[in-house]
């Protein structure tokens, strides 16, 4: 876990002093290259477990159930935050 934080750190202190934005083109294809190996790593070692393997329809319902009710609970939260957020700049002076 350590080594996770550390990289984490690391890239708030880089973005955080800007040390990439010299060649942004360069720092977008790099960022990609090493998500799609990230993945790619990640993909294999789901791949190897047997265990996961054999349970994939049961997980694949849950995950499914999961997301469904994350979106559907966003959707329907969405519209009220925004009628309230909007009652609220209403409210607000004029010049504030």
């Amino acid at each position: 876990m350590i080594p996770v934080l550390l990289a984490v750190a690391l890239g708030i202190l880089v973005g955080h002093f800007n040390l990439l934005a010299v060649q942004p083109k360069a720092h977008e294809r790099f960022t990609t290259g090493c998500l799609l190996v990230m993945l790619l790593a990640m993909g294999a070692q789901l791949g190897t477990n047997e265990k996961l393997l054999a349970n994939l329809t049961g997980l694949g319902w849950q995950a499914l159930v999961l997301a469904a009710g994350a979106i559907i609970g966003s959707v329907a939260l969405v519209r009220p935050v925004e009628n309230y957020l909007a009652r609220l700049t209403d409210r607000r002076p004029a010049g504030q």
